[in-house]
């Protein structure tokens, strides 16, 4: 009788004591952590798709069947890349910027940047080719991502 009730109580914590997973990673779950998602969108259809945290950069292309067939990458955030994207944010004051382009209106390529950090949240279209030379480093570092 004592190993049924020392049993029974055992499995009270072991069931108390686990935690159920909410499958968030940690840059979900802490708002004060940097995170950027970029989508290429055109008036052809999608481009790639870049997701960048402090843990992973992500890199998603198109599965159409008109572009060369490229794999997706992901892979460990550098120190380099997270500093470098802060100072953009810094320079172009882009978590307050108002920036609604619309190359793709005419069969050009938008950048959709979508930017989360320190609970704030402010997304931005920028055109991926322009040539009044603005956001021309931005621009360079999403294109050799």
């Amino acid at each position: 009788m004592k190993k049924t009730i020392y049993l029974f109580v055992l499995c009270i914590f072991l069931f108390l004591g686990c935690k159920k997973s909410d499958n968030k990673s940690d840059s979900e779950s802490d708002p004060s952590g940097l995170r950027m998602e970029i989508k290429g969108i055109s008036g052809w259809g999608d481009g790639v798709n870049i997701s960048i945290d402090q843990n992973k950069t992500e890199i998603k292309y198109p599965k159409d069947g008109l572009s060369e067939a490229k794999k997706d990458k992901v892979y460990k955030t550098s120190e380099a890349t997270l500093k470098q994207l802060s100072s953009y944010i810094n320079t172009y004051k882009l978590m307050d910027a108002k920036i609604n382009e619309c190359a793709r209106c005419a069969d050009g390529l938008d950048y959709v940047i979508t930017i989360k950090s320190e609970g704030r949240e402010n997304t931005i279209t920028i055109a991926a080719y322009r040539t009044d030379g603005k956001y021309t480093d931005l621009l360079d570092f999403i294109n050799k991502m």
